[in-house]
């Protein structure tokens, strides 16, 4: 029984932890994504060679070219020449 439940508490623990997208600025200069989460809009700054984690719950991503893209929270963007491509 002691076993059953050390089982069950770490499963418990690993299920707390979010899926998160998150975006990698392979270019050699700071790129910036527009990210909406539950209503609000922030700038997300990627310095040259940076990787981020973010939306935790779904979100919408304005991209360096403007165009707009919705994540669910697994998929990693990659950003390189200014393009960003959704892996």
């Amino acid at each position: 029984m002691k076993r059953f439940c050390v089982a069950i508490a770490a499963l418990l623990a690993l299920s707390g932890q979010g899926i998160t997208a998150s975006a990698v600025n392979k270019d050699a200069e700071p790129r910036t994504l527009i990210v909406t989460e539950g209503g609000s809009k922030n700038e997300l700054a990627l310095a040259a060679g940076e990787t981020v984690e973010f939306c935790q719950s779904g979100c919408f991503v304005t991209m360096p070219n403007g165009d707009r893209e919705a994540l669910t929270g697994s998929e990693t963007i990659e950003i390189s020449g200014g393009v960003a491509k959704i892996k």
